[in-house]
């Protein structure tokens, strides 16, 4: 196990763009979801909505597993896994925060905007699903990471992942 202010954790950190994490429900089913991520004082923090799986889990069951992967070197097979503590916050200021962060790693740079024209027939959709409040107040997920470990990816042929043969 590797401690999460090891360099290579905070390098990976600072270079993926989602992180993919794992949750448990009061029943005990498993639940994975992509959402995107920032860092800031050695906490994970994750935007989402109270109503998704992700937020409800966290309440029922505050232990998650989050795993994160550079996505633009896919022959950088390194995937860091983290285990950690989340709580649901809901409180306006680290929403704001957050927003403003996740705007400028993910829209506010040229590939983020570059994306977003690519998309924006999408816009008003996001715009309808955002302002429905269907699922929820907007909340964020803040983890306090307890372990950190790398694991490794296996290898890509083509377009496809290895399958195991059984």
């Amino acid at each position: 196990m590797m401690n999460p202010d090891d360099p290579a954790v905070v390098d990976i950190l600072r270079r993926a763009m989602v992180a993919r994490i794992a949750t448990v429900s009061r029943n005990g089913r498993p639940h994975v979801n992509p959402l995107y991520f920032v860092c800031r004082n050695g906490k994970i923090y994750l935007g989402t909505v109270e109503r998704t799986l992700a937020a409800l889990n966290v309440t029922a069951n505050p232990r998650v597993t989050i795993l994160f992967n550079i996505e633009s070197q896919p022959n950088d097979r390194r995937v860091l896994r983290i285990r950690g503590s989340a709580t649901v916050r809901t409180d306006s200021k680290l929403c704001r925060w957050y927003v403003v962060r996740d705007l400028r790693k993910y829209i506010m740079t040229r590939s983020g905007v570059g994306n977003t024209l690519a998309h924006v027939r999408l816009l008003p959709a996001v715009r309808r699903f955002v302002s429905s409040g269907e699922k929820g107040k907007e909340c964020v997920l803040e983890v306090r990471p307890e372990t950190a470990e790398f694991l490794t990816a296996p290898k890509r042929v083509g377009n496809k992942e290895n399958k195991a043969v059984s």
